[in-house]
């Protein structure tokens, strides 16, 4: 970026969701200069991302009171987009101007579709303030329910028969998990995990050696050591983002290496995850009980019927951030980034094309 920053400091918040502009604003009032238009208006032939179909709805039409070329000018004069799902593909030869991009979320993988990504512009994420808690409070939520056969029971209730013969319930504490990408969500499935007990093993991609007590988790392991830590493991949590590293690290030997029986949660992206090697490990009873927010393909296509329909495996629709309380303060961490760029700080979660987060 420029040492002088333009005045105006041009900023576009292009999201449907309600976005609290005035705090933009607060950042530098007297520079910062925020508009907000919703994404589809931006759109042209090239598309959006995800397509309008998959898992999630999107509130139709977009409308703006700009005029085309009024579109045409303020893109040209932007200096920096705000923006989450769903997101114009094609933006950058329209934005000239354009210095930085934030994507709203964690999964930064979903903006390597748009044609900004491995550019001169500097694109950031949410990772570490969006959704944490309550991502992590549904892996929690989902290794207890494993633990105590909660299905079981709600299935056994519906079908007006209780059998105490089939149940097999377990106490946490005491229990070792393992957290897939010791990041801002797998940081706060740690601690919660820590709260109940568990002895907690993680991965992180930043560590050469395995370490002991380090925030907060008893003991932390290269990722290249991630079967070893998989053996340990009776419970799995996996929050790793995707890169080519991570695309189906999960597969026949990740699943091989883990203890008979154990929970296995997915809240990261679908493709970190080899989707027939999963069934199998479930069919095999490798895995007494599966939990997943996300899966392969899944703004494309629905989820594999045959997985759906395995004993023991329950998926939700890529919505365990979502509750009754707002944890998606997604103005907040971009007016705290756009603090530290006009005070010449470094960004916050600048992703690294070459890694890929």
């Amino acid at each position: 970026m420029p040492d002088q920053l333009p005045n105006p400091f041009v900023v576009l918040v292009m999201m449907d969701e309600d976005i609290d502009l005035d705090l933009i604003r607060s950042a530098a009032p007297s520079q910062v200069e925020v508009h907000r238009v919703p994404p589809g208006a931006i759109e042209d032939e090239a598309g959006m991302f995800p397509p309008p179909t998959g898992l999630k709805s999107y509130r139709l039409p977009w409308k703006t009171d700009l005029t085309p070329e009024q579109l045409t000018e303020l893109l040209g004069r932007t200096h920096a987009i705000m923006t989450g799902l769903p997101f114009p593909i094609h933006l950058r030869d329209r934005m000239p101007s354009l210095l930085w991009a934030e994507y709203s979320f964690a999964g930064v993988s979903d903006f390597s579709n748009a044609d900004l990504w491995n550019t001169d512009v500097t694109i950031t994420s949410g990772r570490g303030f969006v959704q944490a808690l309550p991502i992590a409070e549904m892996v929690i939520a989902a290794a207890l329910s494993s633990a105590k056969n909660i299905t079981l029971a709600t299935d056994q209730t519906r079908a007006g028969l209780l059998d105490s013969s089939a149940f097999n319930i377990r106490l946490i504490r005491g229990k070792t998990l393992g957290v897939v990408g010791a990041g801002g969500i797998g940081g706060e499935i740690a601690r919660l995990a820590k709260a109940l007990g568990m002895r907690v093993l993680a991965t992180r991609r930043s560590t050469t050696s395995r370490q002991a007590n380090v925030d907060g988790i008893d003991l932390l392991y290269p990722a290249s050591e991630l079967h070893a830590m998989l053996n340990e493991c009776d419970f799995v949590a996996v929050s790793a983002p995707l890169t080519a590293d991570t695309e189906r690290m999960f597969n026949a030997q990740a699943f091989a290496a883990m203890k008979g029986g154990a929970f296995f949660s997915n809240v990261a992206r679908g493709e970190v995850v080899d989707e027939t090697a999963l069934k199998d490990a479930v069919r095999s009873g490798k895995l007494a009980s599966v939990y997943l927010d996300v899966y392969s393909e899944e703004r494309q296509r629905p989820p594999d019927p045959e997985l759906m329909a395995l004993p023991g495996v329950v998926i939700t629709p890529h919505n365990s951030g979502d509750t009754d309380i707002n944890f998606w303060p997604a103005a907040e961490s971009f007016t705290a980034n756009l603090k530290r760029l006009l005070s010449g700080e470094a960004l916050l979660n600048q992703v690294d094309f070459t890694r890929g987060y």
